[in-house]
């Protein structure tokens, strides 16, 4: 009697009421790192695949995908029609990524329930929407959701079709076989590993297996147009991965801590439980015995032989051709959910509180990242307030300068054009993309230099955007030149990401009618200067100001440049100080132009009337003016250098 009263306790359904209360809880993480993505910086596949969606059709993205093979191009045209509805923004593209976590979610609570009860369905949707490494790479914009997607959904379709092989299942697997095949090759393991585990598990029956087989073979020949751009890959260009990882120990243990949940040690506790702790006689089938082997431990064997033979084959086939990354093998974690939640669901209900309370707060509190994000966003920040679509490029020493590129394309006012655009210190080849770029130059040859030249003619804008590999940038130094030539420093920034850092920088094109105006100190010439508004100003009224200056020598300090508004006495009654709007002086080098930008608020209270506009530079540490001087040389016996006269209205 007890036994059958455990047995109903197991099979009873969970209310509607607090499977919804359950549902929403568990949903919350989930919701949670989708914000918390919404606005994170792109990574380098997001970009080209937003791009494609920008640039390209579903037969061009096919036959780019094509040649390079890497991936079945299914989930590249998913991504580019996309989009195409939804736009390029984060948020709006990743929320396909958050569909395909949610119904993951919802099949991996299927799946525990058929297999065990509805509580192991929820304990398993729990920990997988709560798992660091899903809550991370089911959210980005890459085939990593939509991977985990079909995963669950062939192990939960072909678990019901062998328990009942009906039409409508043995469709649903296919369906599910051919989307799988068309996301990620990594597919391909998870379907091997049905196949071995039907053999291990279920009894030979020979109408099953044959039907088995022809599910099987209906999917493999869905994927036989790819063929020919798989086979062009590993006979021609060669096949594997630079950063994929060996087929050792140590890959073995890196995978077992990321796809690990969090808290680590409870995530081992968990799964030492469920591999410990045989089933339990409650859930015997009459049925399942003429059709599976191992009586109800067939269950366990389910959720870890498929992911046992999937690594195991990826890891014989990585020996030859590197492929495994710990991101590809998100294809463990639905059957290892399931699993982990058939332990939680076996424990005392005082220690499943206490898990899930364990659980739940890192969950909530936490957000892992498990690879850098690149400043893509802040890059565009800092050039789009000054851009014009004729602006010139120079780009070095950047990780990914094509995904950088996409970025401008895609994200500034004007596309810029490519022909504009030149980057240094990148082999010219590149393997087929969306688009290619022109002007990839590896070294500063002649005729590199010369086309850089040319680029740059009639331009009156330059951005020089580099990050820290500094083996890169050796060769960028005599295209520099060319542009310290014609151009002046204006401004500076960093855009920085995760582990990664960008410098940015803005130079102007040199006026025609620079002339040495006066000196400061021994290395400094005021060269000229611009009121963009003109000489008329009123009180409140920000003013903008530009100057030219030359270093004759490097100053090899800091200085600010002081911009004044005095009185008919000579008094200040207006001043804004401040280092120069580009490059500290410290970095200024010997024979380089600089250019300043600032605005003076002129006061409020200010009676009208004439004002003249004064400018000199002075010591940051100490405060002590530089001395002017003509520029012949002659001292002049003042600190600061007359510009011109404001005149403020009323």
């Amino acid at each position: 009697m007890a036994s059958q009263g455990i047995d109903r306790a197991v099979r009873e359904p969970v209310s509607a009421g607090l499977l919804l209360i359950v549902a929403l809880l568990i949903l919350f993480p989930v919701a949670l790192a989708a914000e918390r993505f919404r606005e994170r910086d792109y990574r380098a596949d997001e970009v080209n695949t937003v791009h494609a969606g920008v640039v390209l059709n579903a037969s061009e993205t096919a036959q780019w995908m094509a040649w390079q093979a890497a991936h079945p191009a299914g989930w590249r045209i998913l991504g580019v029609y996309w989009v195409k509805l939804v736009g390029v923004t984060e948020g709006a593209t990743r929320w396909l990524s958050v569909l395909c976590t949610m119904l993951t979610l919802a099949l991996v609570y299927r799946l525990g329930a058929d297999l065990f009860d509805h509580w192991t369905g929820l304990y398993a949707l729990f920990l997988l929407g709560t798992a660091p490494f899903a809550l991370f790479y089911m959210h980005e914009f890459r085939p990593y959701a939509l991977l985990a997607l079909v995963t669950a959904g062939l192990l939960l379709s072909f678990l019901r079709w062998v328990r009942r092989p009906r039409f409508g299942y043995a469709l649903l697997f296919v369906l599910f076989g051919v989307a799988a095949l068309q996301t990620h090759y990594f597919a391909a393991y998870v379907l091997a590993g049905l196949a071995l585990t039907f053999i291990i598990l279920v009894r030979w029956e020979r109408g099953r297996y044959v039907r088995a087989f022809g599910l099987f073979a209906a999917i493999a020949l869905s994927f036989t147009a790819w063929l020919l751009p798989l086979m062009h890959r590993f006979l021609y260009r060669g096949g594997g991965k630079t950063y994929a990882l060996p087929s050792n120990w140590d890959t073995l243990v890196r995978i077992h801590r990321e796809l690990q949940i969090a808290p680590f040690a409870l995530g081992e506790l968990l799964l030492l439980v469920a591999l410990l702790l045989p089933v339990g006689a409650h859930y015997v089938r009459r049925e399942e015995g003429r059709l599976f082997r191992f009586g109800p431990e067939w269950r366990k064997g389910y959720l870890l032989l498929v992911p046992f033979f999937g690594l195991g084959i990826a890891f014989i086939l990585n020996i030859w051709s590197g492929s495994i990354t710990t991101r590809n093998l998100i294809i463990l974690l639905p059957p290892l959910a399931v699993l982990l939640g058939f332990a939680l669901r076996r424990l005392p209900w005082q220690v499943q509180v206490a898990a899930l309370v364990l659980i739940a707060i890192p969950a909530l509190t936490e957000f892992r990242y498990y690879r850098e994000s690149v400043p893509y966003k802040a890059t565009v920040a800092f050039i789009a307030p000054d851009y014009q679509p004729d602006d010139r490029f120079l780009v070095s020493g950047i990780k990914e300068p094509r995904e950088l590129a996409f970025y401008l394309f895609d994200r500034l006012p004007t596309r810029p054009d490519k022909r504009n655009m030149y980057f240094v210190g990148y082999v010219p080849h590149e393997y087929p993309q969306a688009e290619h770029l022109l002007n990839r130059v590896l070294t500063a040859d002649p005729a590199a230099l010369q086309g850089f030249a040319a680029t740059l003619a009639g331009a009156q804008r330059l951005w020089y955007l580099y990050g820290e590999e500094k083996l890169i940038l050796q060769p960028v130094g005599p295209f520099l030149d060319i542009v310290h030539a014609d151009f002046a420093l204006y401004r500076t920034g960093t855009a920085v990401g995760d582990r990664r850092t960008y410098y940015l920088r803005e130079y102007r094109r040199l006026p025609a009618d620079l002339r040495d105006l006066a000196r400061f100190g021994d290395a400094i010439s005021l060269q000229g200067w611009n009121l963009p508004g003109g000489v008329t100003v009123r009180a409140c009224q920000d003013v903008p100001f530009e100057s030219w200056w030359y270093a004759v020598d490097a100053p090899g300090v800091d200085l600010g440049i002081g911009l004044v508004l005095a009185d008919a006495g000579g008094q200040g009654v207006a001043r804004v100080d401040a280092e120069p709007s580009g490059a500290r002086t410290l970095d200024w080098a010997a024979g380089t132009y600089h250019l300043d930008g600032r605005t003076l608020r002129v006061p409020c209270d200010l009676s009208p009337g004439d004002y003249p506009l004064l400018i000199g530079l002075f010591d940051m540490l100490s405060a002590a003016p530089l001395p002017l001087y003509t520029p012949d040389g002659a001292p002049t016996g003042s600190t600061l250098y007359y510009l011109t006269t404001l005149t403020v209205m009323p």
